[in-house]
């Protein structure tokens, strides 16, 4: 509930600021960001680059607010793509250096972990998680327009992700010779994983 409330309010103040689309800033943007380690229970990478697009609204000259979306794809073996928006509050402005601070709030697809990939069938240890867990997403971004139709932008953002998981605790035989094992219990739980930090830059182009 708290996050359909957050959400309504950002669309209601986009929605009003309509009224002065001229004052508006619309920018798309292209990023990369890196992570040395990106760790989500038991599902887990290391110098990972993952790719992204995003869309954002302002208007400082009225609230010094920025709204957006975004969508990240390729974290390798932890996630196949991130989706959500963000909310940023803009700290300084100093010519064409604006200074903000945000929190991203993302729904991401998180792979499952096979505890024996060599062998057919469930294994104990096997993880499977059970739909899309939640990424919250603190930031910190440093954006320059040096141009009037063109931003360059450096982000640092830190991970945190919660969601459901089942993990494999006990298998028994089923007499085939190729599939020679089933799930006979599983073990349920609700997690935090304070997964690690990223460096992103990218560009956008402002409408």
């Amino acid at each position: 509930m708290r996050l359909l409330f957050i959400i309504s309010f950002c669309l209601s103040w986009v929605t009003t600021q309509a009224q002065t689309v001229d004052s508006i800033d619309s920018k798309v943007g292209l990023q990369t960001i890196y992570m040395p380690q990106f760790n989500v229970q038991e599902a887990s990478g290391s110098n990972i680059q993952a790719y992204g697009i995003r869309w954002t609204l302002s208007d400082y000259d009225s609230f010094p607010l920025e709204f957006g979306f975004q969508a990240y794809s390729g974290f390798g073996d932890v996630s196949r793509i991130s989706l959500g928006f963000n909310l940023a509050y803009l700290l300084a402005e100093l010519q064409n250096h604006d200074f903000k601070i945000g929190l991203g709030l993302n729904r991401i697809d998180l792979e499952d972990v096979d505890a024996n990939r060599m062998v057919l069938g469930p294994n104990v240890g096997d993880v499977r998680f059970i739909g899309w867990g939640t990424e919250f997403k603190p930031y910190l971004e440093w954006e320059w327009t040096f141009s009037r139709f063109t931003s360059l932008f450096l982000k640092a953002s830190y991970h945190i992700i919660n969601g459901e998981k089942s993990v494999v605790t006990e298998v028994e035989a089923t007499g085939d010779p190729i599939i020679r094992y089933r799930v006979s219990e599983r073990d349920w739980s609700f997690f935090y994983s304070a997964s690690g930090y990223d460096i992103g830059v990218g560009i956008s182009i402002i409408f």
